[in-house]
């Protein structure tokens, strides 16, 4: 016994090992080619304390542990669950010994040889090895056979471990279910069997047939259309159902039954017949014959199988013949052919799979099947609504039906209730299709009320059902909708993408990411639009291969605007709302859309994921909105004018949409239009110079705009460029995000303290003064997004130089703007450049030899706003004028007003005559008194010295 070795008896030769160790929800898998390295790992498996298993099956690649990868098979096997808990519920027996004893009597029964018995630590598993190698063509029809046959004979058996991607334990490991754990074990060894041999055993032919127990049907051809295939396996024949009916079921049968020592011969035959083909058929052919004085067990099965595995039920005119009258007053009678279709029931399951999404099990359920091959798990069904096992919806026969109602032949169910801001509440239904696979779609409760809209909802999406049958589905929603009520609290639809919870979660698209795993998010009203653009398309590497394209050196800025994607989910934590980073290309054939789509295609489609510059203001709050901290791009924004990119720039700022009213009401709308990203545009020129022509100065707005030119140059060929970036980039993409932000929300702490500690370098390098830090902040965050992209293997980037690119950037916008600490002389000084015409110079003594005022040295010659009194070296503006540029010009006129004051430029604020000297005056005004002696403000004698030069030479022409 020691040297036998399961898995070399039981596993084909050929393919590759899938290993499995589970602790608790935690489930490790890796495909390996060799012995040792399955050995290798199931020790170090057991060291974590795990539950060690392996695939039954050899598989064709390392990609996944799928039916589809399943190479080949070399046994057939059992779970035979033990314990209390087990026999209570019908799932098993209480103990080992007893589950040995059925097992021997089941092999007995059949005919089985010898398997080899494995005790599991709780339970047993069974094998019979085969001595060749089978594929999966040949397997599944023997384990349905073998299925089919441990039902019938009442041998409780796990029902899920037929199917060809089962994991089984190995022995000589532990069950760490038990305390302390409980050793894997070979108890029996038994010898090969030929795989025809054992498929014969089971009554299965070379092309495999339905049993005659007329259970869940085998895959197999037949002259059946696919539905009715695919129907068959929903129901059942009891032939209990047909005798508790009574005087409502069948004449026939119940005079055969009362009446057993009389009748004749044929029509005991008949009854057989139809008890022949139902589940209960052990019990039902004997209930049938033992009231009969020449009764014999023997006798009589060999009776009820007299006409071969070919032998259908009799009919109804079969009965006739044999019983005369017999039919006479049945309420069936020309209703149905037989009475084998009161028979009938739905073969209800409680939970199926599909493999359409993964969803991690307990430790206690062995099917598992690869972390790459997603289930969904089909819930029950509300009463009095069946579910077939493959999902099919039935109602149970009410007093005026034979047999069950099929209301649908697939499976359709509600998943969760939800809130959409829009519609209010709505419901998730799911509908899983034999050649579409799964269909998901969101109805309103307001349509599930009303059925005739409910009909156009589900044919919308893929339901076909007859009239009767739309009736009945309209029925089954709001019942399942009722029950979901009572059961779960119904979810907030997500209005945004970004950050949730805390910072604990992140919508992206149509999923909902957290450290517990990766779940659906259906979009909302307002998220729908364009999460249809969000999600992986193509292939991750050919994908990669495009944004590498950034990695060559010199392509740093295309690089940094690119990786706006990775730093925009971090920009929140610098405690900013919104930033914007301009890419300028002045020539044409740069790459300037590109660059764009590079930063989208981290997440989605690299053009329908942005916006355009002719969007309306509205529509772009509204999408900076949904994509809350994910990358917002805007291409080509060279056409908007210098107020309109201010009004942008500022808003972004803000974090926030604009408040507006109820239309008939007097009150706020909710506003969820809010922010914490960047946004990455393009332009021709830069806006640094538009916002200087339509803002006084620097300001806030043009501090945060990370804004540098990218030059043209030949580091990507045209062909190259026209091949991965117009064909490859548009076929792949939306791969990286997903796997990013796992990054992230699983290590969020560490992902902060690096954009602090990267933005500190950066505001200590270049010794950044607290406006200017706002440029840091923008670097950084897209920094250590790279750092973060290079070591989860999705870029390579040169991070080192990506880091001296932004701080020679930082240098120059620096240089080009001044801070708005330093710009409250330039505020007052733009403003008399723009007000040249509108200034009187004129000294402010009185004339000794006349008393009168001197003559002005240069006159208006437009409205009065500005006096310069050259002898005293004061200038007086109109306040209410000076006050009303800075508002239009968006400058805080109060900060002016204050630096100014705090450097001894503004002196006062008189009451002031500023016409006094010239031939008409007029009444005083408040005014606003600058001191131009000061050396820190304006030279006005050199100003009005070149105006005046101006103006003569104006005269002479």
């Amino acid at each position: 016994m020691d040297t036998f070795d399961l898995l070399d008896a039981v596993l084909p030769d050929n393919g590759w090992f899938a290993v499995v160790g589970i602790k608790g929800k935690s489930i490790k898998q890796e495909i390996v080619q060799t012995r040792q390295e399955l050995d290798d790992i199931a020790q170090k498996f057991i060291q974590e304390e795990r539950n060690v298993f392996f695939g039954c099956a050899k598989y064709a690649t390392d990609q996944s542990r799928t039916k589809a990868n399943v190479l080949a098979l070399k046994s057939m096997w059992l779970d035979i669950d033990c314990g209390e808990a087990k026999a209570a519920d019908g799932l098993g027996y209480a103990t080992q010994t007893e589950g040995l004893t059925k097992l021997q009597e089941f092999c007995k029964l059949i005919g089985l040889p010898k398997p080899i018995i494995v005790n599991s630590g709780r339970g047993l598993h069974v094998y019979w090895p085969f001595t060749e190698v089978v594929d999966r063509k040949q397997w599944e029809p023997v384990a349905a056979r073998l299925n089919e046959l441990c039902k019938i004979h009442n041998f409780l058996v796990d029902a899920n471990v037929f199917e060809v991607a089962r994991i089984l334990r190995i022995p000589e490991t532990l069950n760490f279910k038990d305390n302390p754990p409980s050793e894997v074990s070979v108890l029996t060894i038994g010898e090969p069997i030929e795989f025809d041999a054992f498929s014969k055993l089971l009554g299965v032919k070379d092309t495999p047939a339905l049993s005659i127990f007329n259970t869940v049907p085998l895959v197999q051809e037949t002259g059946l259309n696919a539905l009715t295939q695919s129907l068959a396996g929903n129901t059942i024949q009891k032939f209990s159902n047909i005798m508790v009916r009574g005087e409502h079921g069948c004449q026939q049968l119940n005079h055969a039954f009362m009446n057993q020592a009389e009748i004749p011969e044929p029509l005991w035959w008949s009854s057989l017949t139809v008890a022949n083909l139902c589940v209960d058929r052990d019990k039902a052919i004997h209930m049938m014959s033992s009231q009969h004085p020449d009764y014999d067990p023997i006798t009589t099965e060999r009776k009820a199988t007299q006409g071969g595995a070919d032998s259908g039920p009799h009919r109804c005119a079969t009965f006739e013949k044999h019983n005369p009258g017999g039919c006479n007053g049945c309420k069936w009678q020309g209703k149905i052919s037989g009475p084998i279709a009161l028979s009938k029931e739905v073969l209800e399951e409680q939970e199926e799979e599909y493999e359409v999404e993964v969803e991690v099990p307990e430790e206690d359920d062995l099917n598992i099947v690869d972390v790459g091959s997603p289930q969904y798990k089909i819930p029950a069904y509300p009463k009095p609504f069946q579910k077939g096992p493959n999902g099919a919806i039935y109602l149970p026969p009410n007093g005026e039906e034979a047999e069950p109602i099929c209301v649908y032949e697939h499976a359709l169910y509600v998943v969760k209730r939800m809130h959409d801001p829009e519609f209010g509440h709505v419901n998730l239904l799911r509908l899983h299709l034999p050649m579409d696979g799964v269909v998901e779609f969101v109805v309103p409760q307001a349509i599930v009320a009303v059925k005739e809209e409910l009909r156009k909802v589900l044919a919308k999406n893929g339901v076909a059902g007859t009239p009767a049958q739309m009736n009945y589905l309209a029925t089954f929603v709001n019942s399942f909708v009722k029950n979901l009520q009572y059961s779960k609290k119904v979810e907030i639809m997500r209005t945004q993408f970004g950050w949730i919870e805390n910072n604990t979660k992140f919508v992206l698209g149509d999923v909902e990411i957290s450290k517990d795993g990766t779940f659906g998010s259906p979009p909302s009203s307002v998220t729908k639009n364009i999460a249809q653009y969000v999600g992986p398309v193509g292939d991750f590497g050919k994908w990669k291969e495009v944004f590498n394209m950034y990695a060559k050196p010199g392509m740093e800025p295309h690089a940094f605007a690119a990786l706006t994607a990775f730093g925009a989910p971090l920009f929140k934590f610098t405690g900013l709302k919104g930033a914007i980073i301009n890419v300028i290309y002045k020539f044409g054939g740069t790459g300037k859309s590109t660059t764009l789509f590079m930063c989208n295609s981290v997440y989605g489609h690299p053009e329908l994921l942005g916006s355009n510059w002719d969007d309306t203001r509205m529509a772009k709050m509204q999408r900076l909105g949904v994509m809350n901290n994910l990358p917002c791009t805007v291409d080509e924004i060279t056409s908007l004018t210098p107020e309109e990119f201010s009004s942008m720039a500022y808003s972004m700022s803000q974090g926030r949409g604009r408040d507006r009213m109820e239309g008939s009401t007097n009150k706020l709308r909710d506003n969820s239009t809010t922010w914490q990203t960047m946004g990455l545009c393009s332009a021709n020129a830069s806006f640094y110079e538009k916002l200087a022509s339509a803002k006084a100065g620097g300001n806030a707005e043009m501090l945060r705009l990370f804004e540098y030119e990218i030059s043209p140059n030949n580091l990507i060929s045209t062909e190259d460029g026209k091949r991965m970036f117009d064909h490859q980039l548009k076929q792949n993409y939306g791969h990286a995000g997903e796997i990013y932000i796992k990054w992230l929300v699983n290590n969020l702490e560490e992902a902060v303290l690096t954009v602090l500690k990267i933005q500190a370098k950066i505001d200590s390098e270049l010794k950044l003064t607290p406006p200017e830090r706002f440029w840091s902040a923008v670097a950084a965050c897209n920094i250590t997004g790279g750092l973060i992209a290079n070591s989860l293997n999705l870029s390579d980037y040169d991070m080192k130089a990506v880091y001296a690119f932004c701080c020679n950037t930082i240098q120059g916008m620096r240089e080009e703007i001044k801070t708005p600490a330093e710009d409250a002389t330039v505020v007052v000084g733009e403003y008399i450049n723009r007000h040249m015409q509108n200034i009187l110079v004129v000294k402010a003594d009185i004339d000794k030899r006349t008393a009168a005022s001197s003559m002005p040295t240069l006159e208006p010659r437009g409205e009065l706003l500005i006096r310069y009194e050259p002898d005293t070296k004061q200038m007086f503006l109109v306040t209410s004028k000076f006050k009303s540029d800075c508002v239009e010009r968006q400058i805080n006129y109060k900060d002016t007003l204050r630096e100014l004051k705090e450097r001894g430029i503004l002196v006062g604020n008189p009451n002031k005559r500023m016409s006094k000297g010239m031939k008409i005056t007029s009444p005083a005004v408040h005014t606003l008194q600058f001191n131009c002696a000061n050396s820190g403000f304006i030279d006005m004698d050199g100003l009005i010295v070149s105006e005046l030069d101006d103006a003569n030479r104006d005269a002479n022409v």
